[in-house]
Formats: C-alpha cells, structure tokens, sequence
C-alpha cells in the first residue's frame, strides 16, 4: 500500500501522528540519511525565487518523501524513515486545502501508508500476528517424523496429481513439504477431514471476497490451517477467529472486539480484514511465501531476519533458522493443505463437504434474545448462533440502531412479520468475581447462581476450560439484581419452520499409520523394493512448481523408478483413551515407555494438559 496507489476511502486525521517543525527537521536528521531528504527551504528564498517557477506540487513532495521512508523502513533504518514520514505528513498537512475531497482523500491514503512502515520499522510489526501456541488450526509442530512409507506415499500421490491441480500462489515441493502432507494423512486424519467438511460451508464466501480485493483466492487455505474453518478457535497467543487475529491486529484492521460481539469470529469481516492484511503485506514483501511468514510471525521479525541473514527467499530465511519453528512449518503446511484441498480423494480423504452459507439478513431493532428469536423460527439456537459467531452474549447487541441478523434462508422473511411481537430482552447488568482456589466452572456458576454457559459466553471461555485462583470472571446479572435467569428453552414440541442447513460427511480417512507394516500393504499400484537393497534415492531439495499449476508430472517430483532400498516397517502404536485422574507418567508407566516418547508422539508441550477422553498414541515399547 503506498500514497499513490492506495484506493480506501477512509482518510484518517493527520493530528494522530506527531510532528516535526520543519525548521528542526534538519538539526534531527541523522547523518546517514541526509542525502536522501529535499533540503528545507527558507521563507526568505521562497520570497527570491522568481515568479515564472511553477509552485512545487504539496501531494508530489508528500509521496516522494514517503517512498524514501518507506526504502529506510525496509532497509531496517527506523530514525531516518520516521524523519521521512513526519516530515511527508507536517509538509501536506500545512499545504493541503481546507474542505477539499481531494486532499482529504490524498491525506487519509499518506496517514494510512505511514502507519503501515512506521510500524514495520519501529518492530511494532512483532506483535503483528500470533507466534505459536495454536489450538484450534491444523498448523502443528510436528515432533514426529513420517515413516519412509508415509513419505513414499505422498510422494507418488503429489507425483500422479500431475497437471490436474491448478493454483494462483507459487507452490513448492520439498522435505518439509511432504512431511507436512504425510502428517495430515498418518498424523491427524480425523481433524484434517473435519476441516474439509467445514470447508464447504466458507470456501465460495472467502473466495469471493479475495478475489474481489484482487488477491489470489488459494489464501483461503490460511484460514483452514488457522482455525481449521472454527469461528470459535483460540490460541494461548489470544489469537481467535477464522483466521487468528489477535486484539490489536484486529483494531488496525477495523474489526471491533467489546462484551457483546467479537468481529473477529465473522467470515464476512473477518475476511474482509485478511485481505487487507494481506493486501499489506504483499506491499512490503512481494513474495507470497514470505506474506504468509510475515502473517504468522509479524513483519518486523521477518524483515529482521532478511536484513540479518542476507536471505531472498523463504525458503532461504527458513534454511538460516531465522524463524520460529511455527513459522519454520507455516508455510509448508499451507502447501500441503492446498494440494490436499484441491483433490482429497487422490490422498485417501473421502469427504462430502457441507453446504455453501447462504443466509437471509434482517434488522433487529433492539436487543433481543437468541433463544427466543430461535423458538419463533423453530430451529435451535446454535443455527443461529454459527451464522453469526461475532455475538458473545445470549442477545443481539445494545447500544446500535439496528442489528443485522443472519438466519437460515428463507426465516428471513417469517422473522420480520413476527419481530413486533417479540419482546426486548431485559438488561444485564454485571458482577466480577474472583476465582477461588480449586473452582472449577460448574462450581463457579453453581456459586453465582448463573449456569456454565452463561459463564463460558460473558467471558469468552470454554465449556472444559480450567480456571485459576484470583482469575477474575464477569457474571451477568439481571436489572433487578438477580443473576440472570438460564437460556430460554427450546420447547420440545415446537414446530420445525425452517429446515437446518445441509451437512457434510466424512466417508474414508487415510490408511492410518499404526495399519501401515510394509510398503507393499499401501496399495494404489506402489511397486516394493526388491530383497537385495539399493542406496535409495535422494529426494531433490526443491522442486518448483509454477503458480499456474503442476507443468508435468516430472515437475512435482521426479518420477525415478530407480529400485528403493526396502524401508524398516512402521513402528506398531497402540491407542490409549485418557481417564479421569490419569496423567502422562503414570499412563506411560502403564506401557512402559518414556513421557518424553509420550510428548512426542502426541505433540504435547511440556505445559499440555489431558481432556478426559482424550486419545493418545503410544508406541509399543521394545519386546511388547
């Protein structure tokens, strides 16, 4: 985004940036970048000068001290390019006319350009995007490798998609690459063939909105590995959404966070803020991979790390070990959900998606309850609840004029005959209350007179979440001062008006690892290796793939039929379901291996904790 090319709309007052006198603006100017600044100009030589000089032009000044802010930003040099900037801004803002369309619109467009590189170059870009801690996405740090097997498997089937897969963002194939799809094939099956089914009901909207702010429409796929296609997925990085945005994120891209909503969980708008983001990003990079690093990581870290290591590339960043191992992983597991994505089938993955949101929208005129806008309609509160996850409470929000609710399609129309008749919901008030030590959340909400759900959607919790002693949790409270009463309940026999929205299936999964003893028990035509083995063949380092799709099979990998050397069998795991009370020593004293192994294995951090439940994979210890 830069002064002259960016088309928003919505110009922003320059008093929010701090200025220089343009008198001092030369004592300040650090020696290393005096060259590059337009020396400053006396009233007593404007007065000399003749009257035949045409007037310098204020926008034409403004951009071409933007453009030397933004070089020093990118060069990492933050004192020269803040003095740029300052300077670019004090000088339009004393030049601009007063009420002019054009200045105020050319003044917006140079506030928004500068807080973008001002950022970039101060490291504010650190805390740009969430950095690790993902628990609701399909970006995982793997801690085990795939078995020779697995891997040889999603070779030959990247190998045979050939030029059947088509993509609008370049696409590598590498190690790290098919390590990352043989996980989602032998590793998390389930999870990945969960998010495929919920793909279908976000896939056209994102497309639509990506393609219509011009950028390619596979960065959809940044969603899926964010949240797995989850309005409600979390990080302990206190990222959320569909496509993770912490807090400040996204203020600075226009999506609001109080009580009562959290745009953050909308599709629409949330999308909407990725695209600019996006948009932002590939502003500064002009590199797709390094975008999506930078989306993971922050901007100020990569741009760091390519000043540091001297690297072009993300790859040639991530080969300097200038990443967080997330960001190390972030962009080959996007790679390998795309290929994925575009063919489940061709990789073992069996599913029948959801279908496509479509949705009536009508104006509520005042704060109503969702339950009760539910029995009207006839259908369940969670319908309504998952077109529109931007609400936290159990009402549409106070303090607006109208509220735009989404209902299934066709309730649209039976809703705004019957809203006058629909009373108001009550007012809340609400209490904080400490956590005491040992509560849980039953305990908690049983203490306050409030139920768990109340308490998970005042505080924005889950309904397994574990508290602390001192948390401070929010309680709301009827006007009359009792707490609020629990959710109006669905009544068994109320007629079904409106049909629920069509759900997806999953039908098959991958082979599952622990299934896998033998190359030759893989199917699909491989071929084993011969009894007397061979050196194996090295797997090229890179492989690149054009944006516009695989060129030929040979492009992807190289389809060598050079004899393998025969690969060790895949170790045998069991499964263990975790019961109550159960911790990781003692389940792997059961089976006697390590708790380390158990870690690795299940990708645990040494601060995970066990759901009742739980499955866990246990490799069997040796001599079992």
């Amino acid at each position: 985004m830069t002064a002259a090319t960016d088309d928003r709309a919505n110009p922003r007052p320059l008093s929010r940036g701090r200025f220089l006198a343009p008198g001092l603006l030369a004592l300040l100017l650090p020696v290393g970048c005096s060259s590059t600044t337009s020396p400053s100009v006396s009233p007593a030589s404007v007065a000399a000068a003749e009257p035949s000089c045409p007037a310098p032009d204020p926008r034409q000044e403004a951009s071409d001290r933007f453009h030397r802010g933004k070089a020093h930003a990118l060069a990492g040099d933050a004192a020269c390019a803040r003095l740029e900037f300052e300077a670019a801004l004090d000088g339009f803002r004393t030049a601009m006319q007063t009420g002019n369309p054009g200045d105020l619109a050319f003044a917006g467009q140079l506030w928004d350009s500068v807080t973008l590189y001002e950022a970039v170059s101060s490291g504010a870009g650190e805390e740009a995007a969430p950095v690790g801690g993902r628990q609701d996405g399909l970006i995982a740090q793997a801690t085990t490798t795939p078995t020779p097997d697995e891997l040889a498997l999603a070779r030959k089937e990247i190998e045979e998609a050939g030029t059947s897969l088509d993509f609008d963002v370049p696409i590598v194939v590498n190690e790290a690459v098919l390590n990352a799809v043989a996980f989602y094939q032998f590793r998390t099956p389930k999870a990945f063939a969960a998010a495929l089914q919920r793909s279908g009901r976000y896939l056209p909207l994102m497309r639509s909105i990506l393609r219509e702010n011009g950028l390619p429409e596979d960065l959809v796929y940044i969603a899926m590995i964010e949240s797995a296609f989850k309005s409600q997925a979390n990080s302990r990085a206190a990222a959320k959404g569909y496509w993770q945005f912490i807090s400040g994120t996204g203020k600075r891209y226009g999506l609001k966070t109080t009580a009562e909503i959290d745009e953050r969980s909308d599709p629409v708008k949330s999308t909407r803020a990725a695209a600019a983001y996006f948009r932002d990003l590939y502003e500064i990079f002009g590199d797709w991979h390094l975008a999506m690093a930078a989306y993971n990581a922050g901007e100020g870290r990569v741009l760091r790390g390519l000043q540091r290591t001297g690297a072009r590339t993300y790859w040639e960043l991530r080969d300097n070990n200038a990443l967080h191992r997330e960001t190390r992983d972030y962009v080959p597991f996007f790679i390998a959900t795309a290929l994925i994505a575009k063919d489940p089938a061709r990789f073992g993955f069996e599913v029948v998606p959801d279908a496509p949101l479509d949705f009536d929208l009508v104006e509520v005129p005042r704060p109503t309850e969702v339950a009760r806008i539910a029995r009207e309609l006839g259908i369940s509160t969670e319908t309504i609840k998952s077109l529109n996850g931007e609400l936290r409470g159990r009402s549409t929000p106070r303090g607006v004029p109208a509220y735009p609710l989404r209902l299934p399609k066709g309730a649209g129309p039976l809703l705004a005959a019957r809203m006058a008749s629909i009373p108001a919901a009550p007012e809340l008030r609400e209490r904080r209350i400490p956590v005491r030590k040992g509560e849980t959340l039953a305990r908690f909400a049983a203490r306050n007179k409030v139920s768990v759900g109340e308490v998970c959607a005042a505080n924005d919790l889950r309904a397994n979440a574990k508290l602390r002693k001192g948390m401070v949790l929010v309680v709301p409270v009827r006007a009359s001062g009792r707490p609020a009463a629990p959710a109006l309940a669905e009544a068994a026999d109320a007629p079904v008006l409106i049909g629920e929205p069509l759900r997806g299936e999953i039908r098959a999964l991958p082979t599952p690892s622990a299934a896998v003893v033998d190359a030759s028990s893989l199917g699909h035509g491989y071929t084993p290796a011969p009894e007397a083995p061979v050196a194996a063949a090295s797997l090229p380092s890179r492989v690149e793939i054009p944006a516009s799709g695989f060129e030929s099979p040979a492009r992807a990998v190289p389809q060598s039929r050079t004899p393998h050397a025969r690969s060790k069998p895949a170790a045998r795991r069991d499964t263990h379901t975790v019961q109550k009370g159960e911790t990781l020593f003692r389940i792997a004293n059961r089976y006697g291996v390590s708790v380390e192994v158990l870690r690795q294995e299940n990708r645990l951090g040494k601060k995970s904790s066990l759901r009742v439940g739980q499955k866990l994979a246990v490799p069997q210890a040796s001599g079992r």
